[in-house]
């Protein structure tokens, strides 16, 4: 077999590929020979067939093969493959394949497929099961929701949780950034003020997770809520930010 690239130690004791020819990327971008690229842990990362290739400060552990494409600071510990790019400070513990795209700071874990025309972007949390689409850009919430924290929400529905304080009165509790606004126990609830950016994971809104990601304080209150899908914003980084809830009981 014709060798695409080479190893060599680069004088931090890391291993970077070092191109033996001239070819072109999916992403159009040359590598002509003699380029430097990315540093890897040994050739069995990096298969010597396709136009895989691993460029700038990428790091990888896991497998790249067919014409996948790692680039910038990505991090790479599980696999790569088909017309796969992955790049800026993206994550993938688990499986990329087919034409998905991973960026920002998007994150695939170790039990997570992506694939088909999937794109993982700014700070979504791939954890569960499969994606094969965007879901930011087409707001599948529903998919959005497994995705991230495994739940799936029934007739358009969700029960989430967020963190509180406590009030004189039993029944309200008020916001730990925003403390004139309340959660009245049986109420709905609505924030007028919200940010519509769905690539924003800490944008104006009504923020939830689910039980098993609160990090509630000892002096806090936790509250069980319903949020239904139509409302909302976005889904990332375990985190669900939305404009209205309907305050179900304090835990």
């Amino acid at each position: 077999m014709d060798k695409k690239y080479e190893l060599i130690e680069d004088g931090y004791g890391f291993n970077r590929v070092k191109a033996l020819k001239d070819f072109t990327l999916i992403t159009g971008e040359q590598i002509n020979k003699g380029d430097l690229g990315g540093i890897i842990e040994s050739e069995d990362c990096l298969s010597q067939e396709g136009l895989c290739w691993i460029m700038d400060e990428a790091y990888v552990e896991g497998e790249v093969s067919g014409n996948a494409v790692v680039k910038d600071d990505a991090k790479i510990y599980g696999t790569v493959s088909g017309n796969a790019i992955v790049e800026y400070d993206a994550i993938v513990e688990g499986t990329v394949s087919g034409n998905a795209i991973v960026r920002d700071n998007g994150f695939v874990g170790e039990n997570a497929i992506v694939t088909g025309n999937a794109v993982v972007q700014a700070d979504q949390y791939i954890t569960f099961g499969t994606v094969t689409t965007d879901i930011l850009s087409t707001k599948d919430w529903a998919s959005a929701l497994y995705a991230e924290l495994g739940i799936i929400p029934k007739n358009g529905k969700v029960i989430l949780y967020k963190d509180v304080q406590s009030t004189d009165n039993p029944k309200n509790f008020k916001s730990l950034y925003k403390p004139s606004f309340l959660y009245e126990v049986g109420k709905t609830v609505e924030e007028t003020d919200v940010d519509e950016d769905v690539m924003k994971v800490c944008g104006k809104g009504l923020h939830f997770a689910s039980l098993e990601f609160i990090d509630c304080c000892e002096d806090n209150t936790i509250l069980e809520c319903e949020v239904d899908l139509e409302d909302i914003l976005t889904v990332q980084n375990f985190t669900v930010r939305a404009r209205k809830c309907r305050v179900i009981r304090s835990l």
